[in-house]
């Protein structure tokens, strides 16, 4: 009986990872302090940089964080939607509508299409626009400096044209959101002549 039993759970254990596979991934709940420490390549500015981005607002509509460069103690300001998706870049780049990288829950299997124009600062001019595909591919083991996690790899594609019309170029990002860490613990844009990235270091969340 008791080896009956033990077949029927070895059985079933596929089933029970998958089920809890497929389960949407609810938007994460953020709190003013938490914090993530990442080492970015082409985020703050040319070249890699590690920082600690902080909580310093959060409500149901927008999350801000403050960048502090651990090599000079600079800081920069961004803003996100509560879905995590970019309104203004660490370099200030606005973003109309915000990026749609992800739209919560997240369901494996998932497709949208989105486009989104970038301003420079203080500037009314488009600099460019990019329509992208994004699509929740699945779950993926990924080994950064703060450990080894679960994440939902998040794909995305896109065209991106020049606000002048006068070229048009690939974009492709990979995204690995992981829940229990409330943000992405790598991501990764190809562009033309560049890439641009951040792989984490650390991270602490308020539990208050």
């Amino acid at each position: 009986m008791k080896r009956t039993l033990f077949a029927l759970l070895l059985v079933a254990l596929p089933t029970l990872s998958a089920g809890q596979s497929d389960v949407p991934i609810r938007r994460p709940e953020i709190r003013v302090g938490d914090s993530w420490t990442y080492r970015g390549t082409n985020m703050l500015g040319p070249g890699t940089d590690e920082y600690e981005s902080r909580v310093s607002f959060a409500d149901d509509k927008v999350i801000l964080l403050i960048a502090t460069r651990k090599s000079d103690g600079k800081e920069f300001d961004s803003s996100w939607t509560r879905d995590w998706n970019p309104v203004t870049s660490y370099t200030g780049l606005m973003y109309r509508p915000p990026g749609g990288f992800f739209r919560f829950p997240l369901r494996i299997g998932d497709t949208y299409e989105w486009k989104s124009e970038m301003l420079r600062p203080r500037q009314t001019t488009i600099f460019s626009s990019t329509t992208w595909t994004t699509r929740i591919a699945g779950w993926d083991t990924v080994e950064v400096p703060a450990g080894r996690f679960r994440a939902i790899r998040v794909e995305a594609e896109g065209v991106t044209e020049t606000f002048d019309g006068a070229a048009a170029y690939p974009t492709r990002g990979t995204l690995w959101y992981e829940p229990e860490v409330r943000r992405w613990v790598k991501h990764q844009f190809i562009f033309p002549t560049f890439t641009a990235g951040e792989e984490l270091l650390s991270f602490k969340l308020n539990e208050d």
